[in-house]
């Protein structure tokens, strides 16, 4: 799946939790991330640093990958 905004990002976070059953609570604890922020993430009503994404995705088995483009 290739991603191409922050937004879309979030989606896959968000759709991966709670395929998961993972509570936001949870997440939030376990990637270090503020509940609150975490929500607002997930929504899609706030942006967060690299590391917050990799660290969410980590969490939650989600790889990504970089290549370059062609």
């Amino acid at each position: 799946m290739q991603i191409h905004s922050a937004t879309e990002l979030s989606s896959l976070i968000r759709n991966r939790r709670e395929a998961l059953a993972i509570k936001q609570g949870d997440l939030a604890s376990i990637a270090g991330v503020d509940q609150g922020n975490l929500s607002k993430i997930e929504r899609g009503t706030a942006k967060a640093t690299l590391d917050t994404y990799l660290r969410l995705c980590s969490a939650l088995g989600i790889d990504l990958l970089a290549e370059p483009r062609a």
